[in-house]
């Protein structure tokens, strides 16, 4: 059995971030639940518990969310990291996109299926609630129509196969067990896909498959 992951919550609002943590703390995936709307606390707690989430609102004045996005990726490589939205602001969306979380979440949906992607999320998984993913393709097709138009006949056999599992949110471990290569191998294949289709991170690509329907 896993170990209960410990989580940081950091998000303006008391509301939703105390009853999320209430809520997370019924859920037998995690152990220790934090959270705060400071900044500079909310750094001082990542300090403390070095932890295996971090959730973060992603509209906190002055920046705050991407300050903090950033801030974890430095410091704590092993952390995953969610953005929370209650917008479907496409722009903000695709500046949070090219840092690379991994989970972006709508506050606008049901308690059972915000869980859900929160699990996922902490087993692995990269996330993007179906709310956001309309507005996230609709930027990605506008920066098509607007420069490169990326062509699949660039990618090797496999390196589609990898392609396909991003699609449907598979962890680089899961694409691994799933192809039956090494960890190391997939990390490879992302490198040069990423590379060859122009793509600034794992979940833009990820987006871009899904939208054409690419997957398992």
């Amino acid at each position: 059995m896993l170990r209960p992951q410990t989580a940081v919550i950091i998000d303006a609002s008391p509301l939703f971030r105390e009853s999320l943590a209430q809520l997370m703390r019924q859920e037998s995936t995690f152990g220790t639940i934090v959270e705060t709307g400071d900044k500079h606390l909310g750094m001082f707690y990542m300090d403390r518990f070095n932890p295996d989430l971090v959730i973060l609102d992603l509209h906190m004045k002055h920046g705050v969310g991407m300050e903090l996005l950033r801030y974890t990726q430095n410091t704590f490589k092993d952390s995953r990291v969610i953005l929370m939205t209650d917008r479907d602001d496409s722009e903000e969306l695709m500046t949070a996109v090219h840092l690379q979380a991994d989970g972006y979440i709508s506050k606008l949906i049901e308690v059972d299926e915000l869980l859900s992607q929160i699990r996922r999320v902490a087993q692995g998984e990269v996330v993007v609630s179906n709310r956001l993913m309309t507005a996230l393709t609709r930027a990605f097709r506008g920066e098509s129509e607007e420069g490169y138009e990326r062509d699949l006949k660039v990618l090797t056999a496999r390196e589609k196969d990898v392609l396909k599992c991003l699609a449907i949110g598979m962890s680089n471990q899961d694409v691994a067990n799933y192809l039956n290569i090494t960890l190391g191998t997939v990390k490879v294949h992302v490198k040069h896909l990423l590379k060859k289709m122009s793509f600034d991170s794992r979940t833009q690509a990820a987006l871009w498959a899904k939208d054409r329907g690419l997957g398992i």
